[in-house]
């Protein structure tokens, strides 16, 4: 039974969605586990946000903030925060709440029988024509050249906190920290399941997602991870030990 999580958020330029994001994970958090932990950083933000994070976190005991001296990007931060997890179970989040904490109900109860649960959207509301082919092509590559296929490669997973701290991610793109994390998982052994999840579209602020360089960048590390594997880089040092 899952009592305690962390939950990670990384901040750039979100005034506008930070307050309304983080009450709805306190109150979505707060009947559901004895004890849970906030991570938010703030990536060296240029509007109000690490003013309101910082107002929050004097509300909320249960939110810490930390902050960048330099820009680390979302994926950068979010690898930051896992080395300072309290908890033994990890999921990130994005502050334009894509993801409901109150579908965890959906996702917590299949840990029983998996080490890593993976939430697979059932549409992209709000994606543009050009997103939508982006993300068709990305997971079309991804099944091409690897062995673990999802459905949803780049949407929220829940992690055991351990793995997170063991794992050591050679990628920084946006587009391909998650899948290399959860192809690494694989190799070692963990059980990953997944589960059909809503995603909540952005009404506030501005996505990055789908940024040219991103999208370039995810895809030279993308080959660049297979081709590690190809040569026996990514060999994991032990398989994965479950505690039952």
């Amino acid at each position: 039974m899952v009592t305690e999580i962390s939950v990670v958020y990384a901040a750039y330029n979100e005034e506008e969605n930070l307050r309304d994001t983080i009450q709805r994970s306190i109150e979505a958090l707060r009947p559901r586990f004895q004890r849970f932990e906030i991570l938010l950083v703030n990536d060296c933000s240029k509007d109000a946000t690490p003013a309101i994070a910082d107002e929050l976190a004097a509300q909320y005991p249960e939110l810490t903030v930390l902050h960048n001296p330099q820009n680390l990007g979302f994926t950068g931060s979010l690898l930051k925060a896992f080395r300072h997890v309290r908890y033994a179970w990890v999921v990130y989040n994005a502050v334009d709440y894509p993801f409901d904490l109150c579908d965890l109900d959906k996702m917590i109860p299949l840990l029983d029988n998996a080490d890593i649960v993976v939430a697979a959207r059932t549409g992209r509301p709000g994606y543009t024509t050009y997103r939508l082919m982006l993300s068709h092509a990305n997971i079309l590559l991804l099944h091409f050249f690897f062995n673990l296929r999802l459905r949803d490669y780049n949407f929220i997973q829940i992690f055991p906190a351990s793995f997170l701290r063991q794992v050591e991610v050679v990628s920084r793109s946006a587009g391909f920290v998650p899948p290399e994390m959860m192809f690494r998982a694989n190799d070692m052994g963990m059980r990953i399941v997944e589960v059909p999840i809503t995603y909540h579209p952005r009404l506030k602020g501005k996505a990055t997602a789908g940024n040219i360089k991103i999208v370039v960048r995810s895809l030279k590390e993308l080959l660049g991870f297979w081709w590690l594997r190809v040569r026996g880089k990514t060999k994991p040092r032990e398989i994965w030990k479950r505690s039952e």
